[in-house]
């Protein structure tokens, strides 16, 4: 691709008016939707520094819409001057020569007797080979100078290692990785049904049926934007939102040297052992892969996709991982899910009728009401395990040296008293956290509350 100016501008038609901007086909989009989800980076962008920021999160998830939306900010409420803002897509730049070559241009043409603030939008960043030589290369000629970056990606490890090689590089502000993710179950809420006060258990179990009602929506669309918006627009999702998901991830495997083929094999056994231990030669077996490496290396890669989150076993004298234990390998976002279960089935053309198939069988609800809660876990800890041993704990967490115990019992009756071994394994000052479908008990050692009053309190307290 040749770089010229004409190139750039092409690609931000706010240069001829600011109010170009609200042609974009991505706020066009926004706009349309019933309900708008404002992700944190539209919040704690920080304008007015100069820094070089991340934002990572799957395909699909909305982070190009979110650098249109921060766009159309700084043109129409803050005034920046229209040529001041840059944004370009990064899907056909090569490598970090074309990548330099590309913000060289903006600048030189920009620069001249000119040291305002500049705001420069690099979006899907992770396609462009060694992209971090371009940036640094760039930093440490002074020419990000009062300009404020943002690079997009959707791969986990290519965009945090890539930014890592920038030590010193990116700016003197605390936040300078943000991550863009499905909706938690709280965020669903307070998008739903913003009426609701989440101030405490009390307020929230007086809602606790209407809870009920939207956590069963949430286990259909799980926490991406467009399938909310899909669902509550006509009770339904279309199959096209279903088949976009997993053209996604079909791509991005193709891209790093995968067969589709290897993909669903293994994907099927994964589905099959949903919620109880796995080893990677136990996969490779039953999935027909010749290598126990292969199938390890294709789940690595769905993790750093955003896809799958495998939790190893904690020795709980140790509170050390002991990977070569079995796995127990969960879904994201239940979408993610219904898109692989489905797929699994053999469904082509209506993917929402073997989703509400499956959430009418309630031992399946609960295995995916165990992933949903086990990934809300994760991202407030940033941690994840499972114990095993006479009896079985679902997940267990760390948090400042301290071990956190959860067992998923979503069903339609629970009693304190079926958990009374806990304290055979435990100290007493652990509690075991037992997320129930309605049931609600506070003991000493053992706490029972209802899975989506749980959800929400645990996304408050980690700041969503």
């Amino acid at each position: 691709m040749e770089i010229s100016f004409q190139l750039l501008q092409q690609h931000n038609p706010w240069w001829f008016r600011e109010e170009l901007i609200l042609d974009d086909e991505k706020i066009v989009d926004f706009e349309r939707e019933s309900y708008q989800y404002i992700p944190p980076v539209m919040i704690e962008y920080p304008e007015d520094r100069d820094a070089i920021l991340t934002l990572r999160g799957p395909r699909q998830i909305g982070k190009s819409t979110s650098m249109k939306l921060l766009i159309r900010r700084l043109l129409l409420e803050f005034q920046v001057p229209k040529k001041h803002v840059f944004y370009f897509s990064l899907d056909r730049i090569e490598d970090f020569n074309q990548l330099y070559e590309l913000i060289d241009c903006y600048l030189r043409n920009l620069r001249p007797g000119n040291q305002q603030r500049l705001y420069i939008f690099l979006d899907e960043i992770s396609f462009v080979r060694k992209w971090q030589r371009g940036v640094k290369a760039l930093a440490d000629e002074g020419k990000l100078k009062n300009v404020t970056l943002l690079l997009t990606g959707s791969n986990l490890i290519d965009i945090y290692k890539g930014a890592e090689r920038l030590p010193g590089r990116r700016g003197k502000i605390s936040k300078i990785d943000f991550e863009q993710l499905p909706m938690t179950f709280a965020e669903f809420i307070n998008l739903i049904e913003p009426g609701i006060e989440a101030t405490d258990i009390n307020s929230l179990m007086y809602h606790k049926d209407l809870l009920l009602r939207r956590f069963k929506e949430y286990l259909i669309t799980g926490g991406f934007p467009l399938a909310v918006n899909s669902f509550f627009s006509g009770n339904n999702i279309s199959s096209y939102v279903y088949q976009l998901y997993l053209s996604w991830i079909e791509g991005d495997i193709g891209r790093a040297g995968k067969l589709e083929r290897n993909l669903y094999q293994i994907m099927s056994r994964i589905l099959a052992h949903m919620c109880t231990g796995v080893s990677w030669y136990g996969l490779s077996r039953e999935s027909g892969i010749a290598s126990h490496a292969t199938v390890q290396e294709y789940i690595e890669i769905l993790e750093r996709m955003y896809v799958l989150r495998s939790v190893p076993f904690i020795d709980l004298s140790t509170k050390l991982p002991m990977y070569r234990k079995n796995k127990k390998l969960y879904f994201q976002d239940p979408l993610i899910f219904h898109c692989f279960s489905g797929k699994n089935f053999g469904i082509a053309d209506n993917f929402f009728t073997e989703c509400k198939r499956f959430l009418n069988d309630p031992v399946s609800e609960s295995k995916l009401v165990e992933s949903v809660v086990g990934m809300h876990i994760f991202r407030y800890y940033r941690n994840l395990f499972y114990w095993q041993g006479r009896k079985e704990i679902d997940f267990v967490a760390i948090k400042d040296g301290e071990l956190n115990f959860f067992e998923v019992k979503y069903q339609e009756k629970v009693s304190a008293g079926e958990f009374q071994w806990f304290t055979t394994i435990s100290s007493k000052t652990d509690r075991l956290n037992i997320i129930t479908k309605q049931d609600f008990e506070k003991h000493q050692s053992i706490c029972l509350i209802p899975v989506p009053i749980f959800l929400i309190q645990l996304s408050k307290l980690s700041g969503h």
